[in-house]
């Protein structure tokens, strides 16, 4: 109870009379009258707070899209201008420079013109096989392969090209359905990664238990930051070096290895430590 007491003071009323009018709670009944345009304000407050926190989302979403996109074309710039020019140069040596009737050197730079277009045909490939991924029209042409034979071989090529400190332990005789070229590709792409990117010392692992396959690569490097490792699996994305090249690439290789462990019903992820980086693959064993 929150009683008021009011006694009425008017000259109408006889000297042994009185009116008296008591309130309860006067408070409580002014908030029940004004619930409603309260609620409704609040409600309405709520909303308004909500819309300032999408349309912020929005635009830092599109601020990180037009970064991807002046990236993705500063990188397309730079891979491409390379072998143009260098296909440029061997095509006006040979017209102008009387190199027609040397056969060696005509051979010269047409071996070097066609290395430069495969080099161009691979980069529109992957650009188009990036395409592909986003639809449903890839189908994967799956078939019993050891695994194990796959990984070794994608490591002993990286092996011979570098001179980092590189163990495995792989559980040898690892037989499942996979697509054995996109399969391939797809480890060769996070191996690669390690090589460019990682440390001095790199370790692949293999397991195989009753329900799944592990596949664990990884390095001593700890570059990667965990901001950078949350979005390194985007399309087109790659981690900022200010308006460095010193590693070409179009930022695709990380998302088409994702999109490919999907298809074949895996996950992908990335675990980082003080001094370690590891890309993990779980696939099911079946």
């Amino acid at each position: 109870e929150f009683p008021i007491k009011r006694n009425a003071k008017s000259t109408y009323l006889k000297a042994n009379e009185s009116i008296t009018l008591n309130f309860k709670n006067p408070v409580k009944e002014t908030f029940k009258r004004s619930l409603l345009g309260i609620s409704l304000s609040t409600l309405l407050i709520l909303t308004v707070i909500s819309c300032l926190f999408y349309l912020l989302n929005i635009i830092k979403h599109q601020k990180q899209l037009s970064e991807v996109k002046n990236d993705l074309i500063s990188n397309i710039t730079h891979e491409f201008k390379t072998p143009i020019a260098t296909i440029g140069v061997a095509l006006e040596s040979i017209k102008n420079f009387n190199v027609i009737d040397n056969k060696e050197k005509t051979k010269t730079y047409i071996d070097m013109s066609s290395t430069q277009l495969s080099k161009l045909n691979t980069m529109v490939e992957k650009l188009l096989e990036t395409a592909t991924l986003d639809g449903e029209n890839l189908e994967l042409q799956k078939d019993k392969h050891n695994i194990s034979e796959v990984v070794k071989t994608v490591v002993e090529k990286h092996k011979m090209q570098n001179d980092k400190l590189v163990s495995y332990d792989i559980d040898y005789n690892v037989f499942i359905d996979i697509d054995v070229f996109h399969f391939e590709n797809a480890v060769n792409n996070i191996i690669d990664n390690a090589f460019k990117y990682g440390g001095n010392q790199i370790d692949i692992q293999l397991k195989s238990e009753p329900s799944k396959i592990e596949i664990a690569i990884s390095d001593n490097g700890n570059s990667l930051t965990k901001a950078n490792s949350n979005r390194l699996f985007e399309k087109f994305y790659r981690v900022p070096k200010g308006n460095t090249h010193d590693i070409k690439g179009f930022g695709i290789g990380l998302y088409y290895t994702k999109k490919i462990i999907e298809k074949h019903s895996g996950t992908i992820q990335i675990l980082l430590d003080k001094n370690k980086t590891t890309f993990k693959i779980v696939l099911p064993n079946e």
